[in-house]
């Protein structure tokens, strides 16, 4: 029989894809349960990053677990429209603000990906306006930067990846996020050409400045551009509705994931009915019908389980557990940060934080950057060492994380301070 270890040589790069562990905190799940995950060698971990976000309610949470049981039992994959995809639509159009009308994916990046197709198909125009250093995900329109360096505008993008020909970049204009002035002089010029405002409503760990998406709903409409929000992070997380309901402003389309599928790949495009009408298959060609679809789209057995994660988010009320749950460990933290003296930092609201390592105000991408961002990946992999499964990234809090969890991942925080303090990294 193969190890895990071994195993890994037939995986590209050794990895899942862009995260992986440091070869000397690297471990594999064999199995997750709650807040807990077990490696395949027997140690157990508490569980602060959570499959990059989706499992709000844990791992394998018994009606979720059921739901997905049962569906299996009634056919894994049909293609045509079921019962569980129309139901599971009709739940996200409850809860969700601009959701009139969803199309279903497999992932967040292609829900994204989508949605700015859908955008220039129905404007017509060819430009997408995102922010610097916002994720996408992985296509080709997504994958772009500021270009900045000299001899060139800020508002030019470059690629990020290899392989994205250059004349995708000339299509992706790029703002400053929550500079709500900066992005109007960049639209000014070319208004007409336009065809969408991509943005993360909290990008990263950062909170929106007071009226920057109120000023960018309005910036769309002023241009008849149409504003998509990622929502894959903050979707049922920030709120039931997401970040648009906790913030009060209403994009065209958003796109959705993570929680929506309750650890299965499953995402979904929604917004305005008038808008998704141009993927709609029987439509008349006029020229603006876009092709967006996938075999996998609407599984049965993803919805299942986004239909029982919703119903228990709803239900156990998650927006106020997780906000709880997260202010009660930043709190722990800058108390242990604050008694031994060292310059750390929680920043982003408290369902999605970043622990940042370094003194001044970090409210920016920039700021963030010029940390010490060696000194947070030295301190995510003591943690490892010492149970904690957490990264120097986004820290993730679940309904299911409890004062056991929460002690002792303070406690190990402590450790492992001192660890990087000892270490000398932080003189």
């Amino acid at each position: 029989m193969r190890t895990a270890a071994a195993s890994n040589n037939y995986l590209a790069g050794n990895s899942l894809g862009m995260f992986k562990l440091a070869e000397d905190v690297a471990f594999s799940v064999s199995r997750g349960n709650g807040p807990w995950l077990w490696s395949t060698d027997g140690r157990r971990y508490a569980d602060y990053v959570l499959g990059a976000g989706p499992m709000v309610l844990g791992h394998a949470h018994p009606k979720v677990v059921a739901a997905i049981a049962e569906q299996a039992g009634l056919g894994t994959h049909y293609y045509v429209m079921n019962e569980r995809a129309c139901e599971l639509a009709a739940k996200v159009c409850e809860l969700v603000p601009c959701a009139e009308s969803v199309r279903f994916c497999s992932d967040g990046s292609e829900a994204n990906f989508f949605a700015l197709r859908v955008a220039r198909a129905f404007t017509g125009r060819a430009k997408i306006l995102k922010f610097n250093c916002g994720f996408h995900g992985h296509s080709d329109y997504a994958q772009q930067k500021s270009r900045a360096e000299p001899g060139h505008n800020d508002q030019c993008s470059v690629a990020e990846s290899a392989g994205i020909p250059a004349e995708i970049s000339e299509t992706v204009v790029i703002a400053p996020y929550n500079d709500i002035e900066r992005t109007r002089q960049i639209v000014e010029p070319i208004a007409g050409e336009i065809a969408a405002i991509i943005v993360e409503p909290v990008q990263r760990a950062f909170m929106p400045a007071s009226g920057f998406l109120e000023g960018l709903r309005a910036l769309a409409d002023n241009i008849g551009a149409l504003l998509v929000f990622d929502e894959v992070v903050t979707g049922f997380r920030l709120a039931l509705g997401g970040a648009q309901e906790y913030f009060g402003v209403t994009p065209d389309l958003c796109a959705l994931g993570k929680a929506l599928g309750g650890g299965t790949p499953l995402a979904a495009l929604a917004g305005r009915a008038d808008v998704l009408e141009v993927v709609a298959t029987d439509r008349l060609n006029d020229g603006r019908s876009a092709f967006v679809s996938g075999t996998l789209n609407g599984n049965p057995l993803c919805c299942a389980a986004g239909l029982a994660t919703l119903a228990l988010i709803e239900e156990l009320r998650a927006p106020a557990v997780l906000k709880k749950k997260g202010e009660a460990l930043a709190t722990g933290l800058l108390e242990i940060a604050n008694r031994l003296s060292v310059p750390v930092q929680v920043i982003g609201p408290p369902a999605i934080q970043q622990v940042v390592f370094g003194s001044g105000p970090m409210d920016t991408i920039e700021a963030v950057a010029a940390s010490r961002q060696d000194v947070a990946r030295r301190w995510g992999h003591e943690m490892i060492r010492r149970g904690i499964f957490c990264g120097p990234a986004k820290l993730y809090v679940s309904v299911v994380h409890t004062e056991e969890t929460h002690g002792l991942f303070l406690q190990m925080a402590e450790e492992s301070i001192r660890a990087v303090r000892d270490q000398g990294l932080l003189y």
